[in-house]
């Protein structure tokens, strides 16, 4: 195959439509060539970096415009992929990663190919699995195609609110590990979303805490912008990703709250103040109750009603779970005083809730907060 490609390059007498033509003959058998050779090199990979956790190089982006018809560009990559781009208005293009330098055409990368019509514009990715030299291979019918390789490394550090590209496996198996360093108590909201150039993926998540598992594996879903919400404390955390994307991007975001004092049980719960936002952080791992007492007022100034808001941002390990408050007062039905409990589960949502100060008489409204299935994240309650 490669000698038949180098038979059209040397020889004078073929024109450029031919030379599209056998470039596209050639692009054929080399997909079908790498589709099994690309499966047995991640298989390879899969083995010997199933425990991967560390941070590797990354080159700098490289990106120019060919002067010359058949032309290699050297590109110094890290261990995890490279994501190459390539253009030319005025022409078709032929891409390949090799390791060989000379301006011809040698044994590409695996999965490492591609072939752009007039005009196009393409975009791949190519596993790396091992920081080297590498050369990007193009040629067109005259020079003047632009590139860009970019050096994406798997997993390492991340910046609250900065958004970082990474590349997995694509195995759906191998979790990659993001580290963020969090300083205070707060919440942090997650977000993974597929940047594949092939076909788009899904991904799940799972959080860390100073080395050790605090939370089961999440699957994020559309409905949530793919993210969920972790209650956590100052320390080191890790965000494990498995996905089935070969490129995803990944994005933390810390937002410090500082959570009010609560009751361990009804008997010691504290006044929640009016029209004051009252904030509470669920760790994951978390069961405990937490206890608070809102004081209705017996003379209303001028209004009949007050409305208690709650509001829950929260992990989604399991779909049944969320953040539940439970409220108890008595009120006066039939001339009578009466008991009352009601339960609101609360999935990244909130809730008003209203009480007659006349009718029912409603004084003193009990809250009881606590996680459910797992559940983790910051919670909010708010009267007026």
């Amino acid at each position: 195959m490669l000698k038949s490609f180098r038979r059209v390059k040397q020889h004078g007498c073929v024109g450029d439509a031919a030379m599209r033509g056998r470039g596209e003959e050639i692009m054929k058998k080399r997909i079908a060539r790498p589709a099994s050779a690309f499966g047995c090199v991640c298989v390879v990979l899969i083995l010997m970096c199933t425990f991967f956790v560390g941070e590797s190089f990354a080159a700098d982006d490289v990106s120019g415009t060919t002067t010359k018809k058949e032309q290699t560009v050297k590109v110094d990559l890290g261990k995890g992929a490279a994501v190459i781009t390539v253009s030319d208005p005025d022409s078709w293009v032929y891409a390949q990663l090799q390791t060989t330098g000379s301006d011809t055409i040698g044994e590409a990368v695996a999965g490492a190919n591609l072939l752009t019509t007039l005009g196009q514009k393409k975009t791949f990715v190519v596993p790396v699995k091992k920081k080297q030299t590498y050369y990007l291979y193009l040629h067109g019918t005259n020079s003047g195609a632009s590139y860009t390789v970019k050096n994406v490394i798997r997993g390492g550090t991340l910046t609250s609110g900065k958004e970082k590209l990474s590349t997995s496996y694509a195995d759906n198996k191998t979790v990659i590990w993001h580290t963020i360093k969090i300083k205070g108590s707060g919440q942090l909201r997650v977000t993974v979303n597929d940047a594949s150039y092939r076909y788009p993926g899904y991904s799940k998540v799972k959080l860390k805490k100073d080395g050790a598992i605090v939370s089961g594996e999440e699957h994020l879903i559309k409905g949530l912008g793919y993210g969920t919400v972790y209650g956590v404390s100052a320390g080191t955390y890790q965000i494990g990703v498995r996905s089935s994307s070969e490129l995803y991007k990944i994005k933390a975001v810390f937002t410090s709250i500082a959570p009010a004092a609560y009751g361990s049980a009804k008997k010691n719960a504290p006044a929640v103040a009016m029209k004051t936002k009252t904030y509470g952080i669920i760790e994951p791992g978390s069961t405990n109750a937490r206890w608070y007492r809102v004081d209705l007022p017996s003379k209303a100034d001028g209004a009949s009603k007050r409305t208690i808001q709650i509001k829950a941002d929260n992990s989604n390990v399991v779909t049944s779970g969320g953040i539940q408050f439970v409220m108890s007062y008595k009120r006066t039905s039939d001339g009578k005083l009466v008991s009352v409990t009601k339960k609101y589960l609360l999935n990244n949502g909130k809730e008003n809730i209203e009480f007659s100060l006349f009718k029912n008489k409603v004084r003193t409204v009990y809250i009881k907060v606590l996680p459910k299935d797992g559940a983790s994240g910051t919670y909010r309650i708010y009267w007026k």
